[in-house]
């Protein structure tokens, strides 16, 4: 028998448990969850990945309408109470002990259904079954284990983001119930297979890139510490990689000197054959440049990007790593496991792994972007971007000459407007604050002058320029005019006129072949935290750059 209310639907036995929010107006009206404009949106992606509402025991964590907080849309409290009172839930610290007693209805129900898989919709759903505030977008599409609920979920966002705030966000919903239908028969949480070989001997690492020659292609990824290679998986099948260290994380030679030469050279001649396809996240952003800067090793062949392909197919999503896991394979979130820039601290054993997870995945998106390309007839534009790689190799390696004296005399003179600015608006403001903190600015603006708060694109609070701009031009505040011209002013200070050079004395950057939504390149700091973006210079800067005496 069908049991609904405003805040539940269906019945415990069903194979997947739905849990979402706080009932809205319509579904109060309705007495029926995920009804309205929401609703419209979460049924039509069901339709899409090929699920049914029958096949749902849908659950709300709260059986009320809530209100958040207008600054902080994440924190969320009882509607129309005092708010200071009745918070249920803070972005940073999670659930209430108020939160979690109007959920208790929803907690009892929750560990009574037998459900095979739970899809969670946005961040409240997955506080109450990770235990914790981590964010959704990182963690959506994760298949997870709930310890406090004991049952496998996979977290989304809610569908009533998309109407306020990114549209294309549904693609991601109907993603991740993909997985749900995958994982809707069996209540168990199984893992990819996955054999990550780490700390090898000499012999087992020899002979495994001496068998990687015999393939047609394989995956590889570097890791770096302290501006050093720190080790290098190799994948030539996405159920098992070898991750093989070339030094400890204080930077000590794992290897003996004649067999770290021998494994350099094995891993050298596989890079530079030119019949054997290299494959790897931001392959030719930063491993190829790396390797040639770093350890004079020049990469040949075919090389198979996965990030280009992510972004040439999906130009409005994001094209980091993490998200295509989340996106093409069915591994868990793990980007924030074990990273170690400068060797302080972790794990060196899960660092390698890390490194490992890094390699298998890259393997597993690449066929799956790799067969996108083909069906829709892309892979011309991936090669013309790839044909990049090697002039922007000289153009990061090359850099440019810059006149350092003048650069100086700029700076300072900056200096003095900083102050001069900063002056002018202590004294017509009502109360002092940095115009670098948005919290201050927000506070100033949107608390102490009462203006109603200016939102970006993604319906969050803010106090960029374009906001600055709209309150000036309405409500001829100075202060906001001043905000604008002090952020301009250490803008160019902090961007362009201390900037960090090489030890040579030249401005490099990192070009980025991926590029911009329109298809030009874009650039940033080097791999080595030098340098800066050289596609939007500023006008002053050009000033100092200075052509080379050939």
């Amino acid at each position: 028998m069908l049991e609904t209310s405003s805040w539940h639907e269906g019945t415990p036995d069903r194979p997947i448990l739905v849990l979402a929010e706080a009932p809205s107006n319509a579904e109060i009206r309705l007495e029926q969850p995920l009804v309205g404009p929401s609703g419209t949106v979460f049924n039509d992606c069901l339709h899409t990945s090929g699920l049914h509402r029958s096949e749902c025991y849908i659950l709300n964590v709260w059986p009320f309408q809530v209100e958040k907080d207008r600054l902080a849309p994440d924190n969320i409290y009882v509607r129309g109470k005092v708010r200071n009172f009745n918070y249920l839930l803070y972005t940073k610290r999670g659930f209430t002990e108020l939160g979690f007693y109007e959920a208790r209805h929803c907690i009892e129900k929750l560990k009574a259904a037998t459900p095979n898989v739970v899809l969670s919709l946005g961040n409240v759903a997955f506080h109450m079954l990770s235990g914790d505030n981590r964010p959704i977008l990182t963690w959506r599409g994760s298949p997870l284990w709930s310890d406090k609920f004991q049952k496998k979920y996979i977290p989304t966002v809610h569908p009533a983001a998309t109407l306020h705030g990114v549209y294309i966000w549904r693609y991601l919903i109907i993603n991740d119930m993909e997985k749900v239908r995958r994982q809707m028969d069996f209540p168990e949480l199984v893992p990819t297979s996955r054999n990550i070989i780490i700390n090898p001997s000499y012999e087992d690492a020899r002979d495994y890139l001496w068998e990687t020659g015999t393939k047609k292609r394989f995956a590889t990824d570097i890791e770096v510490i302290n501006h050093q290679l720190n080790c290098f998986c190799i994948c030539h099948d996405k159920s098992e990689v070898m991750v093989i260290p070339m030094a400890d994380e204080f930077g000590n030679s794992w290897w003996n000197e004649e067999q770290e030469t021998h494994i350099w050279t094995l891993y050298a001649q596989l890079m530079g054959d030119k019949q054997i396809a290299k494959i790897n996240q931001n392959l030719i952003g930063f491993d190829v440049p790396f390797l040639l800067q770093q350890n004079n090793i020049f990469t040949c062949g075919p090389l198979y990007d996965t990030m280009i392909a992510q972004k040439i197919l999906y130009p409005d999503f994001k094209k980091g790593l993490d998200f295509i896991t989340s996106v093409h394979t069915d591994e868990p979130y793990y980007k924030a496991e074990g990273k170690m820039w400068k060797g302080h601290g972790g794990d060196i054993s899960q660092f390698w792994r890390y490194n490992g997870k890094d390699g298998y995945v890259a393997l597993e998106a690449w066929d799956k972007l790799a067969d996108e390309m083909t069906e829709g007839g892309y892979w011309p534009t991936y090669n013309r971007r790839v044909r990049l790689a090697q002039p922007l190799q000289y153009m990061t390696i090359r850099g440019m000459k810059v006149d350092h004296k003048a650069l100086q005399t700029t700076a300072d003179a900056v200096d003095i407007k900083i102050e001069e600015k900063m002056s002018e608006l202590h004294r017509v403001a009502k109360q002092p604050f940095n115009p670098s903190s948005p919290k201050q600015c927000q506070e100033y603006f949107y608390g102490l002058l009462a203006i109603p708060p200016y939102k970006s694109s993604t319906g969050t609070v803010t106090t960029d320029d374009k906001a600055m701009a709209r309150i000036y031009r309405r409500y001829h505040h100075p202060e906001a005019k001043l905000v604008q011209e002090i952020r301009a002013l250490k803008k160019l200070k902090g961007t362009y006129l201390e900037v960090e050079f090489d030890k040579d004395d030249r401005l490099r950057c990192s070009w980025d072949p991926t590029g911009t939504w329109t298809g030009r390149l874009s650039s940033s700091q080097t791999i080595f935290g030098t340098g800066m973006n050289q596609q939007n210079l500023h006008p002053e800067f050009k000033h100092f750059l200075v052509a080379d005496d050939d």
